[in-house]
């Protein structure tokens, strides 16, 4: 006979660091059976003057504690809404990255929707047992095999998968066929892709399988109330097919088999909230705790995936080669002397020819008409009268306006010589699609980008201007591919810029018929050479040795710790003995914060974090007493730690 729970344990839901555990409190009578493990509760703070949301852990007949334990003070939903399993795995997560569970909890648990609830509670959704057939898979990745448990990375050849009701990329057509199986077995798959676009993608294969009743979605572009009726029904035991962005790494499953993750390389993997998770790293915390299969596929090699090939860690699953596209460099047709045209003849010549067969594709750095503007008089770059950033014309007759502040500078006036007269010396989409129209008169020209969301476009003929991201997929596929301003794309400071165009340029292939022509201006001799013999894995076994020679990312590790200058320069002082760590900075920010980064190998990670999570602690707990005006930076910056940070390029 079982003895009642009188005591419960919960995680509070602050933002404080220093209350990152459990605390126990009382089960009043009247809520003895209502509370449960998972339940989210209310509980008193202190003397009960205040009130905080929290997720109960654990149920116990007596307390650990010896003194006197409040009582909770009521139940928040009658659902229970935190699987243990799903604690699990916040916990992990934030101890590898120095964070709080709460933080990932917050990312995991939508917000609640009463009537939503009291809908589903009232008619849950009735399981459906799936009935139909497994897809096959395409032809060329018969080798694949994920049935034992297994850590896999999966270079996918490019190709599109063409029928009379849909045109499909090859590596769709496959996630869905693994996770159909999952579903036989009575297991769970978690599809993990970059954005909305990717994730329609998977949808629309979804459903053309069969599949509607059986798979949820997990992204922003979903209401709050959807939001918080799919993750109730994936609280569920019913095997689900999970499709969603970096926030599906996170979700929880029913018997999980299968998670996997597309374009790992893609930034939008990259969780700007505390404690700033990527989702591979999650997908691999999660593999580690249940033990399902974990594949990560893509058109290139992501550094960080290949490093765990080289390690043994995952296996390299070989594919079948398909028919790819004609990759025509133009920087190797220029003649020695001859300036490059930013549309050469030859992609002009190739552009006209395939209109006849379908659309093309045309791929710019920016959106907008021009990006960047100049005087005319001293050609001196044209900032903004507010805030000093970037001057760009949105539109042809638009006012020139600031790309960082936004504001309107009408009246501008050059520092230098005075001037008012402004030159554009790049072209976004605007621009091109106006010089593709004089150029190509009575053909449709079709702008793509943030401002101009389009998923898809019909196989008649038309020109369509894309920025990286932001490609329509063609019916049938593009007919030709012109890939522009790869210059300007590989000349950002950033980091990964070159791991970055590659990714890109490689995605946008893979939108070409087979037989299509693909034009690259100013790519430069390696990626060239990469994108015309298809070694996307090879450049990234290059590049992850060069990175090895130099200890960057990711052969190693880096952290970032910001703060004031005295808070960082301590911090950075009393780190840990750890072997061969570097320490860079500390550096003075726009913001008057400091930033300093460290180095330091993989198997440091786990006392690394530890120390740090406890200097944020400190930090969060000193005396709050207002301090001298000299001191107010101190007082209001607080120790900040991101495990892997991405943004490296500013210090």
């Amino acid at each position: 006979m079982s003895v009642q729970a009188e005591v419960a344990s919960v995680l509070l839901d602050t933002p404080l660091p220093q209350l990152d555990h459990v605390f126990e409190y009382r089960i009043p009578e009247t809520l003895l059976g209502d509370v449960r493990v998972g339940s989210k509760v209310s509980v008193p703070l202190r003397g009960g003057a205040r009130f905080s949301e929290a997720y109960v852990t654990a149920l116990s007949e007596k307390p650990e504690f010896t003194g006197d334990l409040q009582f909770i003070e009521k139940v928040i939903s009658p659902v229970s809404l935190l699987k243990p399993d799903t604690l699990d795995l916040a916990r992990k997560i934030a101890d590898r990255q120095a964070g709080s569970a709460i933080d990932v909890l917050r990312l995991i648990i939508p917000a609640r929707y009463v009537r939503a609830e009291k809908a589903f509670l009232a008619e849950p959704v009735k399981p459906k047992q799936f009935s139909g057939k497994i897809p096959q898979k395409p032809s060329e990745f018969t080798a694949l095999d994920v049935s034992a448990v297994s850590r896999l990375a999966l270079k996918v050849p490019p190709r599109l998968e063409v029928t009379s009701q849909v045109t499909m990329s090859n590596w769709a057509e496959l996630f869905v066929s693994l996770a159909v199986e999952q579903l036989v077995r009575g297991s769970s798959a978690v599809l993990a892709v970059p954005d909305f676009r990717e994730i329609e993608k998977l949808e629309q294969a979804l459903i053309a399988a069969g599949l509607e009743g059986h798979f949820i979605r997990v992204d922003a572009k979903l209401s709050g109330q959807e939001r918080y009726v799919n993750y109730l029904r994936s609280l569920t035991e019913e095997p689900l097919i999970i499709v969603g962005n970096r926030s599906a790494t996170l979700a929880p499953a029913h018997n999980v088999g299968l998670v996997v993750v597309w374009d790992d390389g893609d930034h939008n993997f990259e969780e700007p909230l505390a404690p700033y998770t990527h989702a591979r790293d999650i997908a691999l915390v999660r593999q580690s705790l249940s033990g399902c299969s974990l594949l990560f596929a893509s058109h290139t090699r992501s550094l960080e995936t290949q490093r765990l090939v080289e390690l043994g860690f995952f296996s390299e699953v070989p594919v079948s080669e398909v028919d790819q596209p004609e990759i025509v460099l133009t920087d190797a047709h220029l003649e020695e002397g001859t300036t490059p045209s930013r549309i050469p003849s030859a992609a002009w010549l190739g552009a006209k020819k395939a209109l006849d067969r379908g659309p093309v594709l045309v791929q710019v750095a920016s959106p907008g008409f021009s990006p960047a503007l100049v005087c005319s008089g001293c050609n001196e770059r044209a900032t903004c009268s507010s805030c000093h950033g970037p001057l760009h014309l949105a539109h042809r007759n638009s006012s020139p306006s600031c790309r960082w502040c936004g504001n309107l500078n009408a009246s501008w006036a050059c520092q230098g010589c005075g001037g008012k007269q402004l030159r554009p010396i790049a072209a976004g989409t605007e621009r091109t699609s106006d010089e593709i129209g004089r150029a190509f008169p009575g053909v449709k020209v079709i702008v793509a980008d943030g401002q101009h969301i389009i998923t898809s476009v019909p196989a008649t003929p038309a020109v369509v201007v894309a920025t990286p991201g932001a490609e329509p997929v063609a019916e049938g596929g593009y007919a030709a591919i012109l890939l522009l301003d790869g210059e300007r794309l590989r000349g950002r400071e950033a980091f990964r810029v070159d791991e970055d165009v590659l990714r890109n340029w490689s995605n946008t292939i893979a939108l070409a018929k087979p037989d299509a022509t693909v034009f690259i201006n100013g790519a430069g001799v390696a990626l060239g050479q990469t994108l015309v013999e298809s070694a996307q894995v090879r450049w990234a076994a290059h590049e992850l040795a060069d990175r090895m020679q130099l200890h960057l990312p990711p052969a190693v590790r880096v952290v970032s710790i910001s703060g004031s200058a005295e808070m960082v320069r301590t911090t950075c002082d009393e780190l840990p003995p750890l072997a061969g760590h570097r320490v860079l900075g500390p550096v003075g920010q726009a913001d008057g914060s400091s930033r300093a980064l460290v180095f330091f190998e993989y198997k440091d990670g786990e006392k690394l974090a530890t120390h740090l999570r406890a200097a944020v602690v400190t930090s969060a707990t000193r005396s709050k007493k207002p301090p001298a005006s000299s001191e107010r930076a101190a007082r209001v910056l607080r120790l900040r730690v991101r495990f892997d940070d991405p943004d490296i390029d500013s210090l």
